[in-house]
């Protein structure tokens, strides 16, 4: 990528497609930082960032910036492309970046749960196998390249109260690393732009390490959280709540170990580090209610569908996903 690395990033756009809570969040904070973003939205939320432009509450303040908006025809190919949309969002959201995803694109998936290039770049002994809960058709694989791909994950605890406006109490941490696990140049300054920017990044040295330890994060509190309205405190304050996600736990272990990764963290330590994020909705609660479609192929369905490929019985992480499930498609029938 001639001319890329010689500037750091610096004057070199930047694409946030998807302005949602984590979208604004990203968006907002590269801005701030004297970046040039631009940002792909769309309906309210884009004639409400024409307008006003956008706004972010975090732990430093009140900020307001003034980004490029527009939606993806309105851009041409871009160096680098963060994917800031629901899981389940995201294969209509590739096929509408078509245009700005070029050969020399490096691609941000800013996703929840498993991902779909999970064993792309791996190298191991599952090379080929597809994760069907969240590419059944292959779209995703088809739509955003592999060798493009930086892996991310995120403990951004950020609401969107109103389109175009984020608001976050936590600290902002992203982990980034390549899908083989090597390290690379991009990395680097992709890892600087972030730091620049306020966000605390770390580049792992196993991306699949990250991947779970966040997945298991989301997998023991969002559905629970969804069924029950509880925040973060409370799923892990109460004594019954509590006792379910540490099930949970028990049981997503034996999966990460035979897939061959590792938590980053000790497992007690989520449950305290989840208590001690306090009254925050997960965004699955956030989207339940909301009347909008929770994340559970990516942060449920896809965990029990590796567990079932390597003969691993799940029962009580089956029994809250189901509830979920129940919760989500009656809500939204309700709504409609």
């Amino acid at each position: 990528m001639p001319g890329f690395f010689d500037t750091a990033g610096l004057g070199l756009p930047i694409c946030i497609a998807g302005a949602g809570a984590i979208g604004i969040t990203v968006a907002a904070r590269l801005s701030i930082a004297g970046f040039h973003v631009r940002l792909v939205a769309r309906g309210g939320s884009l004639a409400a960032i024409n307008k006003k432009g956008i706004r972010l509450l975090d732990s430093e303040g009140d900020h307001s910036a003034r980004v490029e908006v527009g939606q993806a025809t309105d851009f041409g190919p871009q160096r680098i492309l963060f994917l800031c949309s629901k899981s389940h969002d995201l294969a209509e959201l590739a096929a509408a970046l078509q245009p700005l995803i070029s050969a020399e694109t490096i691609l941000v998936p800013v996703v929840n749960g498993i991902p779909w290039w999970y064993f792309d770049g791996d190298g191991g002994d599952w090379v080929g196998q597809v994760v069907k809960s969240v590419d059944p058709d292959g779209k995703l694989k088809r739509l955003v390249p592999s060798r493009q791909i930086i892996g991310t994950t995120t403990m951004i605890t950020a609401e969107r109260p109103c389109p175009g406006t984020a608001r976050t109490a936590n600290p902002l941490q992203m982990t980034i690393g390549e899908l083989d696990d090597r390290s690379s140049e991009r990395i680097k300054v992709l890892a600087s732009m972030l730091s620049a920017a306020g966000i605390s990044v770390r580049i792992a040295p196993r991306i699949r390490d990250a991947v779970w330890t966040k997945v298991v994060r989301n997998l023991i509190s969002n559905p629970v959280t969804a069924i029950t309205g509880a925040t973060l405190r409370e799923n892990f304050g109460n004594h019954y709540l509590a006792d379910i996600s540490r099930q949970m736990l028990r049981e997503v272990i034996p999966v990460i170990d035979a897939y061959g990764a590792k938590l980053e963290v000790d497992p007690d330590l989520i449950l305290e580090s989840g208590r001690k994020l306090g009254d925050v909705k997960t965004s699955m609660l956030q989207d339940f209610e909301k009347g909008n479609q929770l994340e559970l192929a990516s942060i449920c369905d896809a965990v029990i569908e590796l567990a079932n490929q390597r003969g691993i019985r799940m029962p009580v992480t089956e029994a809250i996903t189901g509830l979920a499930h129940f919760r989500d498609a009656a809500e939204r029938s309700h709504a409609a």
